[in-house]
């Protein structure tokens, strides 16, 4: 119980933290009607005019295939960060129903063993939270001064003032200042949502595995009240596939987004890998990888962790159970026959298979773009 009040206070730091990014992110800093009502859309606008810039950029280019694809690389990306930060900004309150309902988790129990289980599983990802929260911004804050070194290096401009041509074989130093603000300035905005979606998920691995930890508990002959035991399973159960259901329809359009985005850029990167491998790149390649790949990490435990559970369930001595309680056996395990995980446009599993059929098809690509060039 005690480690389950230590969890229970770190998550109230982990909440407070969210919501202090959730508050800068809606600019609820400034005083009321600062801008006309629009203050929580501040952070979307500067997107809309970095992505404008980017579209500036391409208008006046006249570079190399290498210059070309860091242009879509950061353009994409500009992308998948817009809609990354609509997801707080227009959910807040199906984000704070999720945060709730893991709040309430962390409070003790009827049964000591749900109050252990959820206190030994809740305390090992708030560790892996913890360390995220902490390596996410220097990651992408490195490959941000990457791209700016390579721009500087290869005179390349890749967020042009608008309006302000771009300059061949010439200096670009004031779009290079620019450059030099914006691309930080990204790398700030993009690393709230990715706070929210990080912890919401690793959370959702926790409570899976509460999950199989009551269901394997079910067969011990020391437990008292079975009956009301496996009725809290369902319960559990429950709401484990209603919260999952919000939150794959708050990250719909990030899910989707991101996996199509994602996988374009990861074929371009085998490009540059190929052609022009240098230390400079380096950040670049390892955050979008890091990005990419745990996205695909997510689904793939997820949804290994949701196909477990009917095998569990068989597994059980369920025949000792009586028939109103075999019942609930068999809901539990009609609705388990059909495992959920992310999905991108609804219909396309991200998961480890996706990861590699990205890498297959970035080598493919690879080797079309170094035989046309």
């Amino acid at each position: 119980m005690t480690d389950l009040a230590k969890c229970y206070d770190e998550f109230i730091k982990i909440e407070n933290f969210l919501n202090r990014l959730v508050k800068i992110l809606s600019c609820s800093f400034f005083p009321r009607k600062f801008f006309f009502g629009f203050e929580k859309y501040t952070f979307l606008a500067v997107l809309v005019y970095y992505i404008s810039t980017t579209i500036s950029a391409t208008y006046y280019f006249k570079g190399t295939m290498l210059e070309a694809i860091m242009l879509i690389v950061v353009g994409f990306g500009s992308w998948q960060i817009l809609i990354k930060v609509l997801v707080p900004l227009t959910n807040e309150n199906e984000l704070n129903q999720l945060l709730f309902w893991i709040r309430g988790l962390h409070l003790n129990h009827t049964f000591d063993f749900v109050t252990q289980a959820a206190g030994t599983n809740f305390k090992n990802m708030q560790f892996f939270i913890k360390l995220f929260n902490k390596i996410i911004f220097p990651v992408y804050f490195m490959a941000a001064v990457a791209v700016i070194g390579y721009c500087v290096n290869s005179n390349s401009v890749i967020h042009a003032i608008p309006w302000i041509p771009v300059r061949q074989n010439e200096s670009n130093i004031y779009h290079h200042i620019h450059q030099a603000f914006v691309l930080p300035s990204i790398t700030a905005i993009a690393t709230p949502p990715e706070c929210f979606l990080v912890t919401i998920g690793f959370y959702f691995i926790a409570i899976q595995n509460v999950l199989r930890d009551m269901i394997n508990h079910l067969d011990d002959s020391n437990l008292e009240n079975k009956k009301h035991f496996l009725r809290t399973v369902y319960i559990l159960h429950s709401e484990i596939l209603n919260s999952f259901r919000i939150f794959n329809d708050i990250y719909f359009y990030v899910f989707t987004v991101q996996a199509v985005t994602s996988s374009l850029i990861i074929m371009f990167l085998f490009y540059i890998i190929r052609i022009e491998m240098s230390i400079i790149f380096v950040p670049l390649i390892l955050g979008i990888y890091f990005q990419f790949l745990l996205l695909c990490i997510f689904g793939e435990i997820i949804y290994s962790k949701t196909e477990d559970i009917f095998t569990n369930l068989y597994l059980t001595k369920w025949y000792e159970f009586d028939l109103s309680d075999q019942k609930i056996f068999l809901m539990m395990m009609r609705i388990s026959q059909y495992p959920f995980g992310l999905k991108a446009a609804g219909m396309y599993d991200i998961n480890i298979v996706m990861a590699f059929k990205v890498m297959k098809a970035g080598f493919s690509f690879c080797a079309i773009l170094y035989t046309f060039t």
